[in-house]
């Protein structure tokens, strides 16, 4: 049992990419540090991509935040083909036939 704790153990520190050497930095505007910041900028050459999408119903069969989910997925997948920094997403609502369903955001005019 001990050798299998071990080998373990072993193994999980000599994965590549374990020594903290070389980290990635993340898009995501809310994930990095104050340090990792500066960095990013200079990487994404100033481009940065705001996720916004409404929160509504789109039937029993989809949550509410759909928009905003497919939003959020598009931006993070942008970003692997050309590094930009994510925003934070951004939901608002303005479908205002909608605003009587369970969980919908609107605004009145």
């Amino acid at each position: 049992m001990r050798f299998w704790i071990v080998s373990i153990l072993m193994t999980l520190l000599l994965m590549p990419g374990r020594s903290g050497a070389q980290t990635k930095l993340s898009a995501k505007w809310e994930e990095l540090t104050a340090g990792d910041f500066k960095e990013t900028i200079a990487k994404s050459q100033g481009t940065c991509l705001l996720p916004f999408g409404i929160l509504e119903k789109h039937g029993p069969h989809l949550p509410i935040g759909t928009d905003l989910l497919n939003a959020r997925y598009v931006a993070e997948h942008a970003a692997e083909e050309e590094y930009a920094i994510i925003f934070p997403e951004y939901f608002a609502g303005q479908i205002f036939e909608a605003k009587h369903e369970p969980g919908a955001i609107a605004y009145s005019p």
